[in-house]
């Protein structure tokens, strides 16, 4: 099948060209059949690939995906650590585990079950070496996912690597209870027990809510050291609302008190004193309540899969006029002036807005069956998105009104299901209609 770009018309030329450049920078990645993590980051990391695969750069380039991610991993046996110049690896860094994301990902933008089977093995061994190495008894160690700088710590911590390493921090501890429930998930395709890894799901999430939820704030606490941070931090938020850590009263509190910025969600909040943007380089301030596109790809995600339209509409507008701010999509964003930073061309950052488009937008969920629920906000009265690649199809498809989904036919028929097979071949087109909730008037 013939390569073709994906293009979103909404009358909105804003979101229009947003999704263009991301289309365009997450093709612009590609170096040698892998995604390299950006302009200024021209090597394979194993946190950006997975993240990035995840957020929607798997499914316009699944090979790309499986080569990326089969790369990392090579002649070994485990999901590899990203080193970092201020806390080193694992086992201070323990977020390797992110590799099950983006490997669930490329399965689901194939439906390759040898695939599948290597990157199960993978995951399986990974969880087992965490649970070793690095399990306190409840939580796993480590720093926080992405945050491996100075400036995402208060400065007690600064270059004291195994400090960090003795903490326990949300986003990380919320990826491995992603990793129990995908391995669950893969070793019921593949004709194996998944019991022991839904257990470990189960026990985990309690470790979480235990520890680390805070009641009196309404969300989640950045980390444990000896006792709760009183910061929160936007990934592990957005992450555990996502995957349902969180509950659906949890999950509503945290669209209520975790508040983004007005250039959007911070990856952690207040922030460090100590760290701004003075400092002459990035590491010393850009983990310090800068604006992040992939986080905030995974927060819009979180909030339409959850019901909080506002907070969806809200995030994809952000993201889309940061993106205006540069020709690329950048690292990250300052919170106050919106200044692009770090890396021009950065590979998850673009993705993230797929990953707004995609899965909030268009409301698509992919398994064995395609399904659909889309949260399209006030003032898009016609959403079209033109060749969408999923497997061996290539959709077209078209939302109509706002408010619930009340029809939805492929190639002319109706689908009560609100939903289509993922098996199909060729090219195929899905119309969506939306209305208002009681009243069935499209919108």
């Amino acid at each position: 099948m013939a390569h073709l770009t994906p293009t979103l018309h909404t009358g909105h030329a804003l979101h229009d060209t947003a999704y263009a450049k991301a289309v365009r920078d997450v093709a612009g990645s590609v170096t040698d059949n892998t995604f390299v993590a950006g302009e200024s980051w021209p090597t394979v990391w194993v946190r950006d690939a997975a993240y990035a695969i995840d957020l929607g750069a798997g499914l316009l380039h699944p090979s790309v995906a499986a080569a990326s991610l089969r790369g990392v991993v090579g002649t070994g046996s485990v999901w590899p650590q990203d080193r970092a110049a201020h806390f080193g690896g694992w086992p201070r860094l323990t977020d390797s585990i992110v590799g099950a994301v983006g490997a669930w990902a490329c399965y689901t933008a194939t439906g390759d079950l040898d695939f599948l089977r290597w990157s199960h093995d993978v995951t399986r061994t990974t969880l087992a070496r965490a649970e070793r190495e690095v399990l306190d008894g409840g939580l796993f160690l480590g720093c926080a996912s992405f945050m491996e700088s100075n400036s995402a710590y208060p400065p007690r911590f600064a270059f004291r690597g195994r400090a960090v390493g003795a903490t326990t921090a949300l986003s990380t501890n919320v990826l491995y209870h992603r990793a129990y429930t995908l391995a669950a998930r893969a070793a019921r395709l593949l004709g194996e027990d998944p019991d022991p890894f839904e257990t470990r799901a189960t026990t985990l999430g309690k470790a979480i809510d235990d520890r680390l939820w805070r009641p009196d704030r309404g969300h989640y606490a950045y980390y444990e050291d000896d006792r709760p941070s009183d910061r929160w931090e936007g990934l592990g938020n957005a992450l555990a609302a996502l995957w349902h850590v969180a509950d659906d009263d949890q999950a509503a509190s945290i669209f209520r008190t975790v508040r983004p910025t007005r250039n959007g969600l911070p990856c952690l909040w207040p922030p460090y004193p100590l760290w701004t943007s003075r400092l002459l380089r990035d590491e010393y301030f850009y983990h310090n309540g800068m604006v992040w596109p992939f986080v905030q790809g995974y927060w819009a995600w979180a909030a339409a899969s959850r019901g909080a339209a506002a907070v969806f509409a809200t995030e994809l507008t952000t993201l889309a006029t940061l993106a205006a701010r540069a020709t690329t999509y950048h690292e990250f964003y300052h919170p106050d002036t919106a200044r692009p930073g770090g890396s021009a061309r950065q590979l998850w950052s673009a993705a993230g807005y797929l990953a707004m488009v995609h899965h909030g937008l268009l409301g698509i969920s992919f398994d064995e069956e395609i399904h659909f629920q889309p949260v399209v906000p006030p003032g898009f009265t016609s959403v079209r998105l033109s060749n969408l690649p999923h497997r061996a199809m290539t959709l077209d498809l078209r939302i109509t009104g706002t408010g619930t989904i009340t029809r939805l036919d492929l190639d002319g028929t109706p689908r009560p299901e609100f939903s289509i097979p993922a098996g199909l071949t060729g090219r195929h087109r899905v119309d969506i209609t939306l209305a208002r909730p009681g009243t069935g008037t499209v919108v």
